[in-house]
Order: structure tokens, then C-alpha cells, then sequence
């Protein structure tokens, strides 16, 4: 920071401390508050990459896939597993069925042992003894039935959890941005194999810049965090724009040597109107 700006800043302070709070000036220059480098999310070959240096991108849009052969097949499998268990699982025939049985083999020996109550021996006592057994083991049957139809059931659910993992994985070969910006830099070609977070495309962010500039330490408050800020950029010898934002951090460190603190402000740039390296001139506002 210059001579002129630090007497300037100190004159504004000295002022403040006896008048109404006056206009904070310092130097300041653009730079990106944000910077967004695009992964791969899965291990392969790059198949397709649908951008290249310039171009404008939104929030998750599609920038490239990685080869997605066998994860389309897997996700295929998963479907038709899914298909099979619900076909299993969309009927109980078995179930009525062994009820069916239970009510044929209980009526069988309610008549048996009718006929051996009014007709002495007309039963033997094994053959009692079989239709009991006959009987009861219809009745588990009913239970073991219940029990696979239940079972089928819940194999539907994990072939379904199954399908939304194959689903899942042949997400993770398209290569998406989270956040909107400009693409700067393409770092992969298609053809080229990729690992897992190896960056493919680096994005910056135009529509917000930072302005950051120096402050000494006595004139460094966070109080200052949130106040309005006018940027005043010279875009050419005779050409300036002024933009407006605010304040909206303050380091708590101070530099050793010089004992300026770092300050930096948020700019909304719409339309791209200015770009990060100009410099500017920033007055803080009471």
C-alpha cells in the first residue's frame, strides 16, 4: 500500500474518532472468490468430454462420461434380478395351498374321529394317530409357506437396493459440476484413463468477485465485516465502472513487518463486466 493511501486511511480514522464516521479508502485488487475443479468420480477411460475453455456451464451439468459399458450392464442384471424376485414374490399359491391341504387333512380326521366314537374299532388308533400327524404337519406347512412368501418380499426390497447401487455406480462415470461458472482449463482428453478425484475441468466463478486490499491494524475492525463497499475499476485510460457490495471479511491477523491486516470484499460482477487481476480503488462506507 502506498503512502498517500496509509495517510488517507489514518486522516479517515482520526476524523472518525471526533466526527461522524467517515469513508474508508484503500487499494484493492479482483480475484476469484471462487474456483471449482471438476472431478472423476470413478476410475476409467474418458470416454466424451462435451466442453472446452470458454464456454459458460450451470450447476450439475453433464461435462463428459467415462466408459459406462459394464456399468450399464451390471445396472441391466440388477433390473432383471429385481424383475425375477418380484415375479416370486407377486403371488401366494403356496400359502393357500397349504391352507387348502390343512382344511382337507382336519376335516379327514374330524370325520375319523366321529366314526370311531360311534362305531367302536372302526378306527384304529394308528390311523388316528397318522391323520393327527397329517394334520399337524399341514399346519406347519401354512407357517413354512408364510414364511417364504415373507422372505420373497424381502428379497424384492435388497434386489431393489441392488438396482438403485448399479444405478448409483453408473451415475459416478458422468463427469458433473456442482457449481455454474467458466471453464478455464480442460486437464483430460477422451481416451485418457482417469482415476478417482483426478480433476478434468477446472471452472472459475465470474458472476461474484472478491476484491482484497489492506488495512492498517488500527483501522481493521471486524465491526467493518458487512459494511457497503464501492469499487471504483479502471478498465482504460479513460474508462471506469463502479461497482458496489460489501465487506465481508476481515483477517484477525496482522502482518508482522508493515502491521497491515488483509480485508476483502464480495463484488457481484454481472455480465462479466470486469475481470479478476484489474485493480481497483475501494471506499468502505459508514
Amino acid at each position: 500500500m502506498n503512502a498517500l493511501v496509509y495517510a488517507t486511511l489514518m486522516s479517515s480514522v482520526a476524523v472518525g474518532q471526533t466526527d461522524a464516521p467517515r469513508t474508508i479508502k484503500l487499494d484493492a485488487v479482483l480475484t476469484l472468490l471462487d474456483e471449482v475443479r471438476v472431478p472423476a468420480r470413478d476410475a476409467g477411460i474418458l470416454a466424451k468430454l462435451d466442453v472446452r475453455p470458454g464456454v459458460t456451464v450451470k450447476a450439475n451439468a453433464v461435462l463428459g462420461r467415462l466408459d459406462e459399458t459394464k456399468a450399464k450392464l451390471v445396472r441391466e442384471q440388477a433390473q432383471l434380478e429385481v424383475n425375477h424376485a418380484e415375479r416370486l414374490a407377486g403371488h401366494d399359491l403356496k400359502v393357500r395351498l397349504a391352507r387348502k391341504t390343512y382344511d382337507v387333512a382336519a376335516a379327514e380326521l374330524k370325520r375319523a374321529n366321529a366314526a370311531a366314537k360311534r362305531f367302536e374299532k372302526s378306527v384304529s388308533q394308528s390311523e388316528l394317530d397318522r391323520l393327527r400327524l397329517e394334520t399337524e404337519r399341514a399346519g406347519l406347512e401354512i407357517d413354512q409357506s408364510q414364511f417364504d412368501f415373507e422372505t420373497a418380499q424381502l428379497a424384492v426390497d435388497a434386489k431393489k437396493v441392488a438396482l438403485r447401487l448399479a444405478a448409483y455406480d453408473l451415475a459416478r462415470r458422468l463427469v458433473v459440476t456442482r457449481s455454474p461458472g467458466t471453464v478455464v482449463e480442460v486437464l483430460k482428453q477422451p481416451g485418457e484413463w482417469v482415476e478417482p478425484g483426478e480433476t478434468v475441468v477446472r471452472l472459475v466463478r465470474m458472476d461474484r468477485l472478491r476484491a482484497e486490499g489492506f488495512l492498517p491494524a488500527a483501522v481493521a475492525s471486524a465491526k467493518l465485516i458487512d459494511k457497503p463497499v464501492q469499487l471504483v475499476v479502471k478498465l482504460s485510460a479513460d474508462k471506469e465502472l463502479k461497482l458496489a457490495g460489501k465487506l465481508t471479511f476481515v483477517s484477525p491477523e496482522i502482518h508482522p513487518v508493515n502491521g497491515m491486516v488483509r480485508v476483502w470484499a464480495e463484488i457481484p460482477n454481472r455480465e462479466s463486466a470486469v475481470r479478476p487481476g484489474l485493480q481497483a480503488s475501494m471506499s468502505i462506507l459508514p
